[in-house]
């Protein structure tokens, strides 16, 4: 129990380390402009929106199934 919180001590310690120094932005810049040109690409091309709403489509079905299996798992 001690190792976990030592573990979780550390993990957020760092993190927030990492978010309140300065070098942090300088670190994190070029992947937030990579992401960011990446969701550009991604709004002005059709082919992928419609691969992105037929991945929605797809997960919110198996959505519908895994809840009515969860549901008539526990009423049994």
């Amino acid at each position: 129990m001690i190792g976990k919180l030592v573990i979780t001590a550390i993990v957020l310690g760092s993190g927030a380390f990492l978010l309140l120094s300065d070098s942090f932005e300088i670190f994190i810049s070029p992947f937030a402009n990579a992401a960011a040109s990446d969701i550009e690409n991604i709004k002005n091309d059709p082919v992928i929106q419609s691969k992105f709403i037929q991945a929605f489509d797809t997960f919110y079905e198996n959505l519908g199934k895994m809840q009515f299996s969860i549901s008539d798992f526990f009423r049994n």
